[in-house]
């Protein structure tokens, strides 16, 4: 799905994302299609960041999010660490 099909489908709604397609451009992640993982309506994003953190620990490779449906458009910046890769952080 893309972003604009996602927060439709979950108004309101702290969710779990999986980027099935995306890609890199300067700083950014672009998330080209995704998957919802799970929808959470709690108004604390803390059930959505457990989950995130349970299915991180059980799929290290695999690019999981946690994001508001109420953002206009997605906001990820990639931090570098020395030595270990890529990680992306996402800007609310």
């Amino acid at each position: 799905m893309k972003w604009e099909e996602v927060k439709n489908a979950h108004p309101s709604a702290w969710l779990l994302i999986e980027a099935i397609e995306a890609h890199t451009e300067g700083e950014n992640r672009i998330i080209d299609r995704m998957s919802v993982i799970d929808s959470f309506q709690d108004k604390s994003s803390k059930p959505a960041l457990l989950r995130y953190l349970e299915l991180h620990k059980n799929f290290p490779d695999r690019e999981f999010y946690v994001v508001h449906s109420e953002r206009e458009h997605l906001d990820i910046k990639e931090q570098k660490w020395a030595g270990l890769g890529v990680r992306a952080q996402n800007e609310v």
